[in-house]
């Protein structure tokens, strides 16, 4: 199992965080994520080979992104 921790940008509410959820899930590979509303603080955790890419271009239909740092 990996984890993945980064940020998200662009959560305004509980709505969006269901809404990153959903797409987040969709990587084939995730088998959990947990979003902070509040900070955008994000954990994926899923397969060895689960990669930041892959969950970034999955929001790429959304308003969200993965903050760079």
């Amino acid at each position: 199992m990996k984890d993945l921790k980064f940020k998200l940008e662009g959560l305004t509410c509980e709505s969006c965080v269901k809404l990153a959820t959903t797409y987040l899930k969709k990587v084939p590979g995730v088998h959990e994520v947990r979003i902070d509303s509040a900070t955008g603080a994000t954990q994926v955790t899923g397969e060895d080979n689960l990669n930041q890419d892959d969950l970034a271009k999955s929001l790429a239909e959304t308003h969200y992104s993965i903050a760079k740092n």
